[in-house]
Protein backbone atom coordinates (compact mmCIF):
# COMPACT_ATOMS: atom_id res chain seq x y z
CA UNK A 1 0.00 0.00 0.00
CA UNK A 2 3.10 2.18 0.16
CA UNK A 3 3.37 2.44 -3.04
CA UNK A 4 0.01 4.23 -3.80
CA UNK A 5 0.75 6.98 -0.76
CA UNK A 6 4.47 8.11 -1.51
CA UNK A 7 3.24 9.81 -5.21
CA UNK A 8 -0.70 10.55 -3.99
CA UNK A 9 0.17 14.16 -5.61
CA UNK A 10 2.08 13.23 -8.35
CA UNK A 11 -0.23 9.84 -9.58
CA UNK A 12 -3.05 12.23 -8.76
CA UNK A 13 -2.60 15.28 -10.64
CA UNK A 14 -0.19 12.96 -13.72
CA UNK A 15 -3.51 10.78 -13.61
CA UNK A 16 -6.28 13.12 -13.98
CA UNK A 17 -4.30 15.78 -16.23
CA UNK A 18 -4.21 12.52 -18.62
CA UNK A 19 -7.81 11.77 -18.31
CA UNK A 20 -8.88 15.60 -18.52
CA UNK A 21 -6.79 16.34 -21.71
CA UNK A 22 -8.91 16.05 -24.97
CA UNK A 23 -8.55 17.53 -28.26
CA UNK A 24 -10.00 21.20 -28.38
CA UNK A 25 -10.31 21.67 -31.98
CA UNK A 26 -13.03 18.87 -32.18
CA UNK A 27 -14.82 19.40 -29.12
CA UNK A 28 -15.46 23.50 -30.45
CA UNK A 29 -18.03 21.20 -32.76
CA UNK A 30 -19.53 18.88 -30.48
CA UNK A 31 -22.81 19.00 -29.71
CA UNK A 32 -24.99 16.07 -27.54
CA UNK A 33 -28.34 15.83 -26.17
CA UNK A 34 -28.82 15.51 -22.53
CA UNK A 35 -31.92 15.19 -20.57
CA UNK A 36 -33.76 17.45 -18.49
CA UNK A 37 -36.44 18.11 -16.11
CA UNK A 38 -36.31 16.36 -12.76
CA UNK A 39 -32.97 14.52 -11.35
CA UNK A 40 -33.51 10.71 -9.85
CA UNK A 41 -32.23 11.20 -6.59
CA UNK A 42 -30.75 8.27 -6.25
CA UNK A 43 -28.53 7.81 -9.34
CA UNK A 44 -28.54 11.14 -10.35
CA UNK A 45 -29.63 10.70 -13.81
CA UNK A 46 -31.77 13.18 -15.34
CA UNK A 47 -35.19 12.24 -17.12
CA UNK A 48 -35.94 13.27 -20.47
CA UNK A 49 -37.99 15.90 -21.54
CA UNK A 50 -36.53 18.12 -24.17
CA UNK A 51 -33.13 18.24 -25.91
CA UNK A 52 -29.86 20.37 -25.34
CA UNK A 53 -27.52 21.60 -27.22
CA UNK A 54 -23.84 21.76 -25.79
CA UNK A 55 -22.00 24.74 -26.73
CA UNK A 56 -18.23 25.88 -25.91
CA UNK A 57 -16.78 28.86 -24.36
CA UNK A 58 -13.11 29.13 -24.00
CA UNK A 59 -11.16 30.35 -20.83
CA UNK A 60 -7.97 30.70 -20.11
CA UNK A 61 -7.09 28.82 -23.64
CA UNK A 62 -9.47 26.28 -22.28
CA UNK A 63 -12.64 25.11 -23.99
CA UNK A 64 -15.52 24.89 -21.71
CA UNK A 65 -18.68 22.83 -21.37
CA UNK A 66 -21.62 25.02 -21.45
CA UNK A 67 -25.21 24.60 -23.17
CA UNK A 68 -27.46 27.04 -25.13
CA UNK A 69 -29.13 28.68 -22.15
CA UNK A 70 -25.77 29.12 -19.47
CA UNK A 71 -22.92 30.86 -19.78
CA UNK A 72 -19.40 30.24 -18.13
CA UNK A 73 -17.16 33.10 -17.34
CA UNK A 74 -13.88 33.84 -15.22
CA UNK A 75 -13.06 36.19 -11.97
CA UNK A 76 -10.98 36.81 -9.47
CA UNK A 77 -11.29 38.89 -5.86
CA UNK A 78 -8.61 39.66 -3.68
CA UNK A 79 -8.41 37.47 -0.28
CA UNK A 80 -5.92 38.87 2.29
CA UNK A 81 -4.33 41.22 -0.70
CA UNK A 82 -3.73 37.93 -2.70
CA UNK A 83 -5.84 37.10 -6.12
CA UNK A 84 -7.63 34.38 -6.09
CA UNK A 85 -9.56 33.35 -8.93
CA UNK A 86 -12.71 31.38 -10.21
CA UNK A 87 -15.21 30.25 -13.25
CA UNK A 88 -18.87 30.49 -13.22
CA UNK A 89 -21.60 28.42 -15.34
CA UNK A 90 -24.43 30.16 -14.97
CA UNK A 91 -28.18 30.39 -16.83
CA UNK A 92 -28.72 32.75 -19.19
CA UNK A 93 -30.80 35.16 -18.33
CA UNK A 94 -29.52 34.86 -14.63
CA UNK A 95 -31.83 34.15 -12.21
CA UNK A 96 -32.66 36.17 -9.11
CA UNK A 97 -31.88 34.13 -6.01
CA UNK A 98 -30.44 31.10 -7.32
CA UNK A 99 -28.80 28.66 -5.51
CA UNK A 100 -24.97 27.90 -5.75
CA UNK A 101 -22.95 24.79 -5.87
CA UNK A 102 -19.17 24.82 -5.30
CA UNK A 103 -17.66 22.45 -6.94
CA UNK A 104 -13.65 22.37 -5.65
CA UNK A 105 -11.12 20.56 -8.58
CA UNK A 106 -9.12 17.53 -7.44
CA UNK A 107 -4.75 18.22 -7.13
CA UNK A 108 -3.79 19.82 -10.62
CA UNK A 109 -6.57 20.07 -12.57
CA UNK A 110 -8.02 23.60 -13.46
CA UNK A 111 -11.26 24.57 -12.60
CA UNK A 112 -11.97 24.40 -16.14
CA UNK A 113 -11.80 20.76 -16.42
CA UNK A 114 -13.34 20.24 -13.27
CA UNK A 115 -16.19 21.94 -15.12
CA UNK A 116 -15.89 19.65 -18.51
CA UNK A 117 -15.03 16.19 -15.77
CA UNK A 118 -18.47 17.14 -14.13
CA UNK A 119 -20.66 18.37 -17.32
CA UNK A 120 -22.08 20.63 -14.59
CA UNK A 121 -23.45 22.91 -17.55
CA UNK A 122 -26.09 20.39 -18.04
CA UNK A 123 -27.68 20.47 -14.49
CA UNK A 124 -27.44 24.00 -14.29
CA UNK A 125 -30.02 24.56 -17.26
CA UNK A 126 -31.93 22.04 -16.40
CA UNK A 127 -32.01 22.74 -12.32
CA UNK A 128 -31.25 26.74 -12.46
CA UNK A 129 -28.13 26.89 -10.09
CA UNK A 130 -24.82 28.46 -10.37
CA UNK A 131 -21.91 26.51 -10.28
CA UNK A 132 -18.77 28.11 -9.19
CA UNK A 133 -15.32 26.32 -9.31
CA UNK A 134 -12.99 28.19 -7.47
CA UNK A 135 -9.48 27.93 -8.45
CA UNK A 136 -6.38 26.88 -5.45
CA UNK A 137 -3.05 28.29 -5.74
CA UNK A 138 -0.53 26.06 -7.08
CA UNK A 139 -3.35 23.98 -7.64
CA UNK A 140 -3.66 22.18 -4.56
CA UNK A 141 -6.09 23.07 -1.91
CA UNK A 142 -4.92 22.77 1.74
CA UNK A 143 -7.24 20.21 3.09
CA UNK A 144 -5.12 19.09 6.24
CA UNK A 145 -5.37 21.56 9.19
CA UNK A 146 -2.89 19.80 10.73
CA UNK A 147 0.12 20.01 8.14
CA UNK A 148 -1.65 23.74 6.38
CA UNK A 149 -3.30 27.58 7.65
CA UNK A 150 -6.67 28.50 6.92
CA UNK A 151 -6.25 30.65 3.64
CA UNK A 152 -8.30 28.61 1.49
CA UNK A 153 -11.02 28.64 3.88
CA UNK A 154 -10.82 32.28 4.11
CA UNK A 155 -11.17 32.12 0.45
CA UNK A 156 -13.84 30.17 -0.05
CA UNK A 157 -15.55 32.35 2.72
CA UNK A 158 -15.09 35.79 1.09
CA UNK A 159 -16.15 34.38 -2.54
CA UNK A 160 -19.59 33.47 -0.65
CA UNK A 161 -19.87 36.83 0.50
CA UNK A 162 -19.19 38.05 -3.10
CA UNK A 163 -21.76 35.78 -4.38
CA UNK A 164 -24.09 36.48 -2.13
CA UNK A 165 -23.52 40.16 -2.76
CA UNK A 166 -24.67 39.44 -6.30
CA UNK A 167 -27.66 38.45 -5.21
CA UNK A 168 -27.16 34.40 -4.79
CA UNK A 169 -29.74 32.22 -2.22
CA UNK A 170 -27.79 32.59 0.89
CA UNK A 171 -29.79 29.69 2.45
CA UNK A 172 -29.23 27.70 -0.55
CA UNK A 173 -25.09 27.86 -1.01
CA UNK A 174 -23.52 24.11 -0.96
CA UNK A 175 -20.14 22.59 -2.09
CA UNK A 176 -18.63 19.20 -3.60
CA UNK A 177 -15.41 18.21 -4.08
CA UNK A 178 -13.12 15.60 -6.02
CA UNK A 179 -10.36 13.93 -4.27
CA UNK A 180 -8.23 16.97 -2.61
CA UNK A 181 -11.11 19.17 -3.51
CA UNK A 182 -13.24 16.74 -1.48
CA UNK A 183 -10.83 16.58 1.22
CA UNK A 184 -10.92 20.59 1.04
CA UNK A 185 -15.25 19.93 0.99
CA UNK A 186 -14.76 18.25 4.37
CA UNK A 187 -12.66 20.71 5.49
CA UNK A 188 -15.26 23.44 4.90
CA UNK A 189 -18.11 20.99 6.45
CA UNK A 190 -16.20 21.52 10.12
CA UNK A 191 -14.83 25.19 9.05
CA UNK A 192 -17.35 26.90 7.12
CA UNK A 193 -20.84 25.03 8.46
CA UNK A 194 -22.23 28.62 8.87
CA UNK A 195 -22.09 29.41 5.20
CA UNK A 196 -22.40 26.52 3.55
CA UNK A 197 -25.74 23.98 3.57
CA UNK A 198 -24.61 20.40 2.66
CA UNK A 199 -22.07 18.84 1.34
CA UNK A 200 -20.87 16.16 -1.93
CA UNK A 201 -17.68 14.19 -1.46
CA UNK A 202 -16.22 12.29 -4.25
CA UNK A 203 -12.70 9.97 -3.96
CA UNK A 204 -11.95 11.14 -0.67
CA UNK A 205 -12.42 10.35 2.64
CA UNK A 206 -11.94 11.57 6.25
CA UNK A 207 -8.50 13.12 7.39
CA UNK A 208 -7.08 12.22 10.52
CA UNK A 209 -5.89 15.67 10.91
CA UNK A 210 -9.11 17.03 10.51
CA UNK A 211 -10.76 15.03 12.26
CA UNK A 212 -9.01 15.40 15.64
CA UNK A 213 -10.03 19.20 15.14
CA UNK A 214 -13.41 18.96 13.50
CA UNK A 215 -15.78 21.35 15.30
CA UNK A 216 -18.65 22.53 12.91
CA UNK A 217 -21.42 25.29 14.66
CA UNK A 218 -23.60 23.63 12.54
CA UNK A 219 -24.48 19.71 11.73
CA UNK A 220 -24.67 19.60 8.14
CA UNK A 221 -25.35 16.83 5.91
CA UNK A 222 -23.18 14.88 3.39
CA UNK A 223 -22.91 12.43 0.96
CA UNK A 224 -19.77 10.37 -0.33
CA UNK A 225 -19.16 8.98 -3.28
CA UNK A 226 -16.09 5.87 -3.06
CA UNK A 227 -14.85 3.06 -5.34
CA UNK A 228 -13.42 -0.07 -3.77
CA UNK A 229 -10.83 -0.21 -6.34
CA UNK A 230 -9.37 3.39 -5.59
CA UNK A 231 -5.44 3.11 -5.47
CA UNK A 232 -5.14 6.97 -4.86
CA UNK A 233 -8.10 7.36 -1.75
CA UNK A 234 -8.32 3.67 -0.50
CA UNK A 235 -12.01 2.31 0.64
CA UNK A 236 -10.09 0.97 3.36
CA UNK A 237 -8.05 3.90 4.40
CA UNK A 238 -4.56 4.69 4.59
CA UNK A 239 -2.26 6.15 6.66
CA UNK A 240 -4.01 10.12 7.08
CA UNK A 241 -7.24 8.75 5.91
CA UNK A 242 -9.47 6.97 7.26
CA UNK A 243 -11.75 4.52 5.57
CA UNK A 244 -14.65 4.84 4.25
CA UNK A 245 -16.49 3.00 6.75
CA UNK A 246 -14.73 4.64 9.72
CA UNK A 247 -15.78 8.16 7.95
CA UNK A 248 -18.95 7.37 8.20
CA UNK A 249 -18.90 6.12 11.68
CA UNK A 250 -17.42 9.11 12.39
CA UNK A 251 -20.16 11.60 11.47
CA UNK A 252 -22.60 9.23 12.75
CA UNK A 253 -21.29 9.70 16.54
CA UNK A 254 -20.76 13.10 15.93
CA UNK A 255 -24.14 14.18 14.32
CA UNK A 256 -25.86 11.12 16.71
CA UNK A 257 -27.49 9.74 13.74
CA UNK A 258 -29.78 6.53 14.47
CA UNK A 259 -30.56 4.14 12.00
CA UNK A 260 -28.71 2.36 8.73
CA UNK A 261 -30.34 1.61 5.40
CA UNK A 262 -28.92 -0.07 2.50
CA UNK A 263 -29.98 -0.88 -0.73
CA UNK A 264 -28.66 -1.78 -4.09
CA UNK A 265 -28.58 0.44 -7.24
CA UNK A 266 -30.06 -1.12 -10.97
CA UNK A 267 -26.83 -2.22 -12.82
CA UNK A 268 -26.88 0.39 -16.05
CA UNK A 269 -23.62 -0.48 -17.59
CA UNK A 270 -21.74 -3.29 -18.24
CA UNK A 271 -18.51 -1.70 -16.74
CA UNK A 272 -17.34 -3.65 -13.86
CA UNK A 273 -18.73 -2.01 -11.46
CA UNK A 274 -21.79 -2.20 -8.91
CA UNK A 275 -22.83 0.45 -6.61
CA UNK A 276 -25.01 0.32 -3.14
CA UNK A 277 -26.18 2.99 -1.29
CA UNK A 278 -26.36 3.30 2.25
CA UNK A 279 -28.34 5.60 4.33
CA UNK A 280 -27.29 7.03 7.87
CA UNK A 281 -30.69 8.23 9.28
CA UNK A 282 -31.95 9.79 11.93
CA UNK A 283 -29.22 12.30 12.44
CA UNK A 284 -29.13 15.19 14.29
CA UNK A 285 -32.70 14.68 15.85
CA UNK A 286 -33.82 13.37 12.27
CA UNK A 287 -33.16 17.11 10.68
CA UNK A 288 -30.48 15.60 8.33
CA UNK A 289 -29.21 12.19 6.87
CA UNK A 290 -25.72 11.11 5.56
CA UNK A 291 -25.46 9.08 2.71
CA UNK A 292 -22.30 6.73 1.28
CA UNK A 293 -22.48 5.60 -2.09
CA UNK A 294 -20.30 2.42 -2.42
CA UNK A 295 -18.70 1.63 -6.05
CA UNK A 296 -17.38 -1.54 -6.23
CA UNK A 297 -14.75 -2.20 -8.85
CA UNK A 298 -14.56 1.79 -9.06
CA UNK A 299 -11.61 3.89 -9.44
CA UNK A 300 -10.71 7.36 -8.68
CA UNK A 301 -13.36 9.03 -10.73
CA UNK A 302 -16.17 10.88 -10.93
CA UNK A 303 -18.94 8.52 -11.52
CA UNK A 304 -20.83 8.99 -15.09
CA UNK A 305 -17.95 12.11 -15.80
CA UNK A 306 -15.39 12.04 -18.15
CA UNK A 307 -12.72 11.03 -15.78
CA UNK A 308 -11.67 8.38 -18.98
CA UNK A 309 -9.61 4.62 -18.77
CA UNK A 310 -6.91 6.21 -16.10
CA UNK A 311 -9.38 4.83 -13.71
CA UNK A 312 -12.45 2.82 -13.67
CA UNK A 313 -15.77 4.95 -13.95
CA UNK A 314 -18.85 3.82 -13.33
CA UNK A 315 -21.71 4.38 -15.65
CA UNK A 316 -24.65 3.31 -13.29
CA UNK A 317 -25.25 6.82 -11.59
CA UNK A 318 -24.07 10.69 -12.12
CA UNK A 319 -21.80 11.98 -9.54
CA UNK A 320 -23.15 15.27 -10.29
CA UNK A 321 -26.66 14.96 -10.13
CA UNK A 322 -26.37 12.37 -7.29
CA UNK A 323 -24.81 15.69 -5.16
CA UNK A 324 -26.88 18.23 -6.48
CA UNK A 325 -30.29 16.14 -5.77
CA UNK A 326 -29.08 15.07 -2.37
CA UNK A 327 -27.85 18.97 -1.49
CA UNK A 328 -30.73 20.60 -2.73
CA UNK A 329 -32.66 19.45 -0.17
CA UNK A 330 -30.95 21.09 2.57
CA UNK A 331 -31.13 25.14 3.50
CA UNK A 332 -28.89 26.88 6.33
Amino acid sequence: MKKYYSSWFVRCAAGLLLALSWNATAAVTKTATVTTASIDPVSGFQTLSSLLKRTWTVLNGTYVQTTSNTTAFSATIKVAGVSRRYVIVRPNPVRAGAPVLLLLHANGVTPENMANLTEVADYVQTQGFWAVLPAAIGGTWKDDPSTSNKDDTQFISALIDTLVAQGVDASRVYAGGYSNGGFMAERLACELSDKIAAFGINAATLRTGLANVCAPTKPRAKVYLLGTADTIVPYDGYLNMKSALSTMAYWSSKQACGGVLASSLPDRAADGTTVQLTRYTGCNGGTLENRLYTITGGGHAWSGGLTGAQYVTSQDLKATGVIWSFVSAYRR
